[in-house]
């Protein structure tokens, strides 16, 4: 069973942390309810995986994942600064087709809220996800793929991954949006793993970042055609702007540096 686990690692993998993340929205089914996915099972599937994989000292490289801070202060501007930027931009964007009349005005009770529910999420929803996906698949999945193909193959399990909310956490009109969304912000936090050397601190903060300044504080602002529209502006700036983070980052990494004569090289 070992060797077969380490043969087809990816897909135990998947098969757990789906199984680990399914099995409260499958009861609730048989009940006539339903439920939400438990986000801790990508990461219970990683320990998983990784103790099979690679023994101990697979986990602890696994677990030092989680503390690997020590990057450039640029890495954590793009933790935070980027989802509040692209989600004001696509607000922007939204308020050019709908008269101001239409939005309501923000809370503050809602804004005094943000560091508790920003914690939560970390502490529930990035902890439980990003070390699944980003800590463990996403390096297997780069061993033989480019970032690019490695990205666009886990994209569209995440985005499966996310199957019981929609219909009711996501409505139907926002679903495709929503899924657009999961390939731009694959993307980006792929672009952001590699150039933080496999943190998955920094996936953590911005997944923590995105559902709260987005789903959290400022998408219930907006109701209906309102609503749709801002899911498809917003989705697809997180498309380009990760898209495009990622290509850059490898037209960069094949580009030669140019020396000058009298400096020395080294091989």
């Amino acid at each position: 069973m070992r060797a077969f686990l380490k043969q087809h690692r990816l897909v135990a993998f998947f098969v757990i942390a789906f199984a680990l993340s399914w099995y409260p929205w499958i009861i609730a089914l048989a009940r006539g309810r339903t439920s939400g996915p438990n986000p801790l099972g990508p990461f219970v599937a990683g320990i998983i995986m990784t103790a099979v994989v690679s023994g101990r000292s697979g986990l602890r490289e696994f677990f030092g994942r989680f503390i690997r801070g020590r990057v450039r202060i640029r890495w954590y501007a793009v933790a935070f600064g980027v989802p509040v930027l692209l989600c004001l931009v696509a607000i922007a964007m939204t308020l050019c087709f709908v008269p101001h009349s239409q939005i309501p005005v923000l809370s503050i009770e809602k804004i005094r809220e943000l560091p508790e529910r920003f914690l939560f999420i970390l502490l529930f929803i990035g902890l439980g996800e990003e070390p699944g996906w980003r800590g463990f698949a996403l390096p297997q999945l780069q061993a033989k793929h480019s970032p690019l193909i490695a990205s666009a193959i886990l994209a569209p399990i995440w985005a499966l991954w996310h199957l019981p909310l929609m219909g009711n956490e996501f409505p139907w009109p926002i679903v495709a949006p929503f899924v657009l969304s999961v390939f731009g912000a694959t993307f980006m936090l792929t672009w952001l793993f590699n150039g933080s050397k496999g943190s998955v601190l920094l996936p953590m903060l911005t997944h923590a970042t995105v559902n709260t300044v987005g789903a959290g504080l400022m998408f219930p602002l907006f109701f209906g055609g309102t609503l749709i529209l801002l899911w498809w502006i917003y989705s697809f700036i997180w498309l380009c702007a990760g898209l495009g983070a990622l290509l850059l980052s490898a037209q960069k990494a094949i580009t030669p540096e140019r020396h000058s004569p009298n400096e020395s090289i080294d091989y």
